[in-house]
């Protein structure tokens, strides 16, 4: 049931940004509308990435480690497939490509499938690693370009990067603006704050010791 509950709470946690949005947009359900809320969702869940790499304690005894560890190397997927819907979307509204605000977001997806692939080919202890395909193509990285762990653990930290680009992106967007949303532009800044002190900390503190029974 700890599984559940989680999974439910982690996938809703965008519904509020989703809501203070849309009530200060004024728009009903749309392909505009549809868009921003996937966008939305797409930044909680990159946020909520860096709480599960922070491991807390509820996250741990709700999925156990392993699960944990799965659940982090999947999602993203998931997110680069929002990202890129709600890119797609906001291009069929007639949104242009070429403004800085665009180029932010467009810098973060890349930034996040070169992490992805990295992480995959290098990092990750799930499915994904163990695929065939995947280790042809780990086998040939590595004898191409002499990508170690090491340099994969570098990729992996641009995430941080990826991070401050795509809060540029949502403050830039038009949809964005402090004076007409207040409320939503507090809510997405305060969530990724969080997510950012979480990983921080952890990073600071390292993994804490296994416990050695008495």
């Amino acid at each position: 049931m700890k599984r559940v509950a989680f999974f439910v709470v982690y996938f809703l946690t965008p519904v509020v940004p989703i809501v203070l949005y849309m009530r200060s947009v004024g728009t009903g359900i749309d392909s505009y509308s549809v868009s921003m809320a996937l966008g939305i969702m797409a930044f909680i869940l990159v946020c909520n990435q860096f709480m599960l790499a922070s491991r807390p304690g509820f996250a741990v005894a709700a999925l156990g480690p392993r699960s944990l560890v799965g659940m982090h190397s999947t999602v993203p997927v998931f997110i680069l497939i929002l990202a890129g819907v709600h890119k797609a979307l906001k291009e069929l509204n007639g949104f242009s490509e070429d403004t800085l605000q665009a180029g932010f977001g467009a810098a973060t997806w890349v930034l996040f499938a070169i992490v992805i692939v990295s992480a995959v080919l290098f990092m990750a202890n799930t499915f994904w690693f163990k695929l065939a395909l995947v280790q042809s193509i780990r086998k040939w990285v590595y004898a191409t370009f002499k990508l170690t762990y090491k340099g994969s653990r570098l990729l992996h930290n641009m995430t941080v990067l990826a991070a401050v680009l795509i809060m540029v992106h949502v403050l830039l967007a038009s949809s964005g603006s402090f004076a007409a949303n207040p409320a939503g532009i507090a809510w997405m800044c305060g969530w990724m704050a969080l997510a950012l002190v979480m990983y921080a900390r952890y990073r600071m503190l390292g993994r804490p010791a296994p416990k050695i029974a008495a």
